[in-house]
């Protein structure tokens, strides 16, 4: 990119000075620019202005970019890097069981570096920004693909396994990250921001992780001030499990990922995330397909953040994303992709395109859940807004969500 740049648009959407919005919020009116300029100085925004109102500083390239419009790089709040190269492989539509039980013989495949660093490159460019990503032993290859690209990168650490050996020096860091977060040579692109400060413990869900470990890691990451994230109420088989130990997933997991003393809590998806003092300020739940409005509540009241993922349950027939009741409830909402195994690419802007067409949601709500919205669930002070001295990450929006 030239160190001096100006960009014109038809219409750019800053989001300048825009808070993260909840309920009625999300619909309010946000400012616009019509005949706009983007000046970038190295890369940051010098200003957002009409065209008539640029003065483009001296030696500046300009490039109009015609009857588009524009607004700050969008975040995907919730991914799975690591098995892109699986695209195309597993079992749609017929329940979240029968997609798990075509992925599990495929995690035996090997890690595909050029696969994620294709998906990398693709996300930014279609303009996304900065990722969350669930982690586990290609943590050092995302990290470098997703570095090269331009991509910021969130690592949550997925912890997987119910009887998994429990090391006080390791837990609540799953070992096939800890290797990766050791000291010595690894692939890091940016060596100015260490590995270890893009990262942070996780869980993977109520019923394949230990209770144990998904405590440790909710309790360190808010120590340290970092998001704790876990896949919650993704799948009505999840709530049969975990209500009555039958179904499907029960099937599927028991005596391998249940140790074969287990039992079932008998209590509902949030409810035990709540028992366990997983659901706060600081949590990133991700899909939350089966909670219902009184859940709804609950998560709202905790300060927890709610990441839909509307096309990967579409894909596998777990149900719709719930927008609506999250907006009737004031949940704090953001948009993620989910990963190649459950989706069809990985731009986030298609899920906003999803729900204007599925549920009528208007561009303004769609806006605040890529950009603003984003950045608050994975606690990024300076993402989601073209403002004088942050990023000049910009992305060009889908007709569906124009201005």
């Amino acid at each position: 990119m030239p160190d001096r740049l100006v960009i014109r648009a038809r219409t750019l959407v800053p989001m300048a000075g825009e808070a993260p919005a909840r309920g009625e919020q999300l619909f309010a009116p946000l400012r616009k620019l019509d005949d706009a300029a983007l000046v970038l100085v190295d890369g940051r925004v010098e200003e957002a202005v009409s065209w008539k109102r640029c003065s483009p500083p001296p030696g500046a390239e300009v490039r109009d970019l015609g009857e588009v419009c524009l607004a700050p790089a969008v975040i995907n709040a919730h991914c799975h890097l690591q098995l892109s190269h699986l695209a195309g492989k597993t079992r749609w539509g017929e329940g979240f069981s029968a997609w798990l039980e075509s992925l599990i013989p495929l995690l035996r495949e090997p890690f595909s570096a050029g696969g994620i660093a294709e998906a990398c490159e693709d996300m930014a460019a279609r303009g996304t920004g900065h990722v969350g990503d669930f982690a586990g032993e290609a943590l050092p290859l995302v990290d470098a693909a997703a570095r090269r690209a331009g991509l910021g990168i969130t690592h949550f650490c997925e912890w997987f396994g119910m009887d998994a050996p429990f090391i006080d020096a390791v837990r609540p860091w799953p070992p096939r990250c800890r290797a990766a977060l050791e000291p010595g040579e690894r692939p890091v692109a940016d060596v100015s921001v260490p590995l270890e400060a893009r990262c942070a413990p996780a869980g993977h869900a109520l019923y394949s992780t230990a209770p144990e470990v998904l405590r440790d890691a909710r309790q360190w990451c808010a120590a340290k001030g970092r998001v704790f994230a876990l896949h919650l109420a993704e799948s009505p088989e999840e709530t049969e499990l975990l209500l009555t130990g039958s179904g499907p997933l029960a099937e599927l997991y028991q005596g391998i990922v249940l140790p074969e003393d287990w039992r079932a809590p008998g209590m509902r998806p949030l409810a035990l995330a709540v028992k366990f003092g997983l659901v706060g300020a600081g949590t990133l739940a991700v899909h939350g397909v089966q909670l219902d409005a009184q859940e709804m509540t609950v998560l709202a009241a905790s300060g927890a953040a709610l990441c839909l993922c509307p096309r990967s349950n579409r894909n596998l027939g777990v149900g719709a994303a719930p927008f609506s009741a999250a907006v009737e409830n004031n949940v704090l909402c953001c948009l993620g992709t989910d990963g190649l195994t459950s989706n069809t690419d990985l731009d986030v802007r298609r899920e906003a395109v999803f729900l204007r067409e599925t549920c009528d949601v208007p561009p303004e709500a769609l806006l605040r859940l890529l950009t603003v919205n984003g950045a608050e669930a994975l606690r990024l002070p300076c993402s989601g807004r073209l403002e004088p001295g942050q990023s000049g990450s910009f992305c060009v929006l889908p007709e569906a969500l124009s201005f």
